[in-house]
């Protein structure tokens, strides 16, 4: 069979094997009472009648139906007290029939032959077109509907089956399909198939009744001639143009990035179309000066925030020249009055800085703070800020630097030496001060020979305690452990003064008679001094003096300390001399002149005396 495509109607029609041309009864006798009430079809029944004319009186038909040259008829029966034969052709062979009229007697009075010539259905197969396939025009810009007879490659075609004439009953179909060709799905008399390029599709069916008699088959060809390709690339076109239309509208609703996305899109699905890549280069062009005009409008918003007015602004005018907008005269507007309200408030901040910085440098640190936190009142500032959280750490560090230092001085008062180091440690820590520091390093220097004395000390001691010397042993230990705290020492005093102590009048070297001791040592040294020579013990008080000096020099005390010594021995140089005056005046006066005269020079000699002096010119005035 051959399966023609009428492209007007899109109807596949599949013709029968069996020729058209024969007669469907042939009568073996011209006056034949056999009548075929239809067409003969293989697979449906076919009903034979006989006039009732010919049937005697009383009498019957008898049937006889047999096979020329295929199979025998499928289901034989009688209908109608035999007036009718009814059976179903299994093929196209030709069928006899014979009916045999009979008399009441049984005898057959006549009969009338027939050859019945089945044919196989003819099968009608149509496309099923939903709607027709439509590509886009370019060049017009709208939508180009294609002919009936176009098929599209790699997408789903559905055919349709009918048989002709109709078939009194649910028949059977089976497709089957070329190679290239794919059925998706099939559902009887209804299929759909896919092809992946343009081309022939080969078709094959056949029909078979419920009881799988054949009732027809056929082949043919479908022409698929739309490839996929031109399909999508028509259908990109088509959404490119749509997607460009709306980016247009969308631009000039100021959606300036929607449109570009949307029409970079429908660039990518149209790069051939030189409207729209035209028309996105421009796009972009402008959208690159919104950008640029929309982030120094941005960096201007931030910038204000921040109170940089005079960069903001520069901002607003620079993004005017880009890209302007209806409002920017306003906003740059507002930031001039802010520029010009920052200017006076900046003056006025400066002033009050510069004052703060004044202190600042003279290290009046609480005065430095107090104008710095009047400038940030009227202008906040980052490095002002920052200047007063710096001063503020370092009043409280200063703080906590006097307070180490002060109980360092009282702990060195007390003579708690390497208490006290630590704390004047601590305290240059928070506060660096040089005058500290070098008097941290004398007072190292002190705790170090002090300990150095110590051990010293307590080896001599324990020499003497060899040596059986155990009262100066013990002295010697007492002493080592009142120039620093000796632990050993300590036991061993312990040890012995179990059978003696020290002598109640005894004196125990301390710092100050090796020369070691610190500043508060000395001072302490000065002040016993002071009262000594306050109570006219000017000797003892001299001789502290120079137990302090050696501990902590002193210009002022050294020349305090020499001045008193001249003092001292000026007194005693008169003391001396007025003494032999008075033993030259008991001589003068027992008459012994010239044991007198030479006692009067040598009073001189120990301190010169004005009157001893004219004394004895006049006595030589008296001699000559």
């Amino acid at each position: 069979m051959y399966i023609k495509i009428f492209r007007t109607a899109l109807i596949l029609t599949i013709i029968s094997l069996a020729s058209a041309s024969f007669l469907s009864v042939r009568q073996a006798e011209a006056d034949s009472s056999i009548i075929l009430n239809d067409e003969a079809h293989v697979g449906e029944q076919v009903i034979l009648s006989v006039e009732t004319s010919q049937i005697p009186s009383g009498g019957s038909v008898e049937w006889s139906v047999s096979p020329t040259t295929g199979k025998t008829p499928d289901r034989i029966s009688l209908r109608a007290g035999g007036l009718e034969c009814a059976f179903m052709p299994l093929d196209t062979e030709p069928i006899k029939v014979v009916a045999s009229f009979i008399d009441r007697s049984g005898n057959i009075v006549s009969s009338s032959e027939t050859l019945i010539d089945p044919k196989e259905f003819q099968i009608n197969v149509a496309v099923v077109v939903d709607k027709p396939l439509t590509l886009w025009d370019s060049e017009k810009r709208s939508n180009n509907v294609l002919s009936p007879e176009s098929l599209l490659a790699n997408s789903p075609i559905k055919i349709s089956a009918t048989l002709s004439p109709a078939f009194d009953g649910k028949p059977v179909f089976k497709w089957t399909a070329d190679a290239a060709t794919a059925i998706l799905e099939d559902n009887g008399n209804e299929i759909t198939i896919k092809r992946g390029s343009i081309g022939e599709s080969e078709l094959s069916v056949v029909a078979f009744n419920s009881s799988g008699i054949k009732l027809g088959s056929g082949s043919g060809v479908v022409n698929i001639n739309v490839p996929v390709s031109t399909f999508e690339e028509s259908s990109n076109e088509r959404e490119a143009w749509n997607n460009w239309q709306k980016a247009q509208e969308l631009w000039s609703g100021k959606n300036y990035s929607e449109a570009v996305d949307l029409a970079a899109k429908a660039v990518s699905l149209a790069p051939r179309d030189t409207e729209i890549v035209d028309g996105l280069r421009a796009m972009n062009i402008n959208y690159s000066k919104f950008s640029k005009a929309q982030k120094l409008r941005d960096d201007a918003e931030k910038l204000d925030e921040e109170g940089k007015f005079d960069d903001a602004l520069r901002n607003l005018r620079a993004a005017w020249v880009v890209w302007p907008l209806d409002d920017d005269d306003e906003k740059i507007k507002a930031e001039e009055n802010k520029v010009d309200e920052l200017r006076v408030l900046q003056q006025k901040a400066n002033w009050l800085r510069d004052t703060a910085s004044a202190y600042d440098n003279e290290s009046m640190y609480e005065e430095a703070l107090e104008y710095y936190e009047k400038s940030m009142a009227v202008l906040s500032s980052d490095a002002i800020a920052d200047r007063i959280e710096k001063i503020k750490n370092r009043l409280e560090l200063i703080e906590d630097a006097d307070r180490y230092a002060n109980e360092g001085n009282t702990l060195e008062r007390e003579g708690k030496l390497q208490e006290a180091h630590d704390h004047y440690v601590a305290s240059v820590m928070s506060n660096p001060d040089p005058t500290l520091r070098q008097h941290i390093e004398e007072l190292q220097s002190v705790i170090s020979r002090r300990e150095r004395q110590s051990n010293a000390l307590y080896r001599e001691g324990q020499e003497l305690q060899r040596r059986n010397k155990l009262q100066e042993a013990l002295t010697r230990f007492h002493e080592s452990v009142k120039l620093w705290d000796n632990e050993n020492a300590r036991q061993r005093i312990q040890n012995l003064s179990r059978n003696r102590g020290l002598a109640p009048d005894e004196y125990l070297r301390g710092p100050e008679d090796f020369g070691i001791g610190t500043k508060a040592d000395a001072q302490k040294i000065i002040k016993s001094a002071d009262e000594l020579l306050a109570d006219g013990k000017a000797e003892q008080a001299l001789e502290l003096y120079r137990k302090a000096l050696k501990i902590s020099p002193n210009p002022d005390l050294q020349k305090w300390a020499a001045r008193l010594f001249e003092v001292l021995k000026e007194n005693n140089a008169v003391e001396a001399a007025n003494k032999q005056i008075k033993e030259a005046n008991a001589l003068y006066k027992a008459g012994k002149i010239k044991e007198a005269i030479e006692l009067y020079n040598q009073s001189l000699k120990t301190h010169k005396n004005a009157e001893i002096e004219e004394f004895l010119k006049k006595q030589e005035q008296v001699k000559n």
